[in-house]
């Protein structure tokens, strides 16, 4: 079963086409993530009809460039399990990193947060999961992601320090102050768009991605609102292109910037601090 599955993605150029047959695989039989080496008494059992059709659907899916993340429903970020729906972005595994950056920053005690995009939930419930010390305020444009972050706040029992507000930071009323501002907003460079893979821009909403011409769009206007909303000592948390170590700096008078890179090298985060 999952041989000739991982045959079938291999020849029809899956992208890591073992591990989306173990996710799949995985979800059909009832284990949760991926079935590996251990779950061997398993795959040795046959599948109900209904278990063939299910995975035959989604093979199909997958064959099509459907992220398995979709496909499975379901995906491990941090130390936190989310449901996952297309369009609405993925969480990437490299943005755990910007979680635990905010995280070291952050002193003990009570403590609010605001995150710009939201998407799945993602960041908001992890730091939510890790510190039960704080509470988010999430703004988010997309109904979709609005939807699913409140979707799995309450799967996780997180809905009670989390408030989700639907529109646009710059347009929508906030409420107090905030020790931090976290975002990982559209920061791809219009130009880049078409290079990325078919999962993403034929799936995924792509205004969680296009970030303008110098992929600023939206990065400037929430650095304009995180200076109106921060207290003092607070920061603006950001995932970022490489570029924009380069190209944010300038941008933002009175602001310092911490450039932080990812685990290949890449300058992938930048923490700013007003002057």
């Amino acid at each position: 079963m999952l041989a000739s599955l991982t045959q079938q993605f291999e020849a029809g150029a899956v992208a890591e086409a073992r591990l989306s047959a173990e996710h799949l695989v995985g979800a059909v039989v009832g284990v949760e993530g991926r079935v590996t080496e251990e779950h061997s008494h398993l795959l040795h059992l046959p599948l109900s009809p209904e278990q063939e059709a299910r995975l035959g659907v989604m093979a199909l899916c997958r064959l099509a460039a459907m992220p398995v993340q979709y496909l499975v429903g379901r995906w491990d970020f941090h130390m936190i399990s989310l449901d996952l729906r297309p369009p609405v972005f993925i969480p990437r595994q490299e943005t755990e990193q910007l979680v635990e950056e905010v995280l070291a920053r952050l002193p003990a005690g009570r403590r609010r947060l605001l995150e710009v995009g939201p998407g799945s939930g993602a960041v908001s419930l992890a730091l939510l999961a890790a510190r039960p010390d704080l509470t988010v305020t999430a703004v988010e444009r997309s109904s979709a992601a609005v939807e699913l972050t409140r979707h799995n706040a309450e799967r996780l029992g997180l809905q009670d320090r989390l408030a989700v507000i639907h529109g646009r930071v710059e347009q929508v009323q906030l409420e107090g102050r905030f020790d931090a501002v976290v975002s990982n907003p559209p920061y791809v460079l219009r130009k880049d768009l078409a290079a990325l893979a078919p999962e993403i821009h034929v799936y995924e909403d792509l205004r969680a991605l296009d970030g303008g011409k110098e992929g600023l769009d939206v990065i400037l206007p929430i650095v304009e609102v995180a200076g109106e909303v921060l207290e003092e000592g607070g920061f603006l948390a950001l995932e970022v292109d490489p570029c924009h170590a380069l190209l944010l700096p300038p941008r933002v008078e009175g602001w310092g910037a911490e450039v932080i890179k990812d685990i290949h090298e890449r300058d992938r985060f930048m923490v700013l601090r007003p002057k």
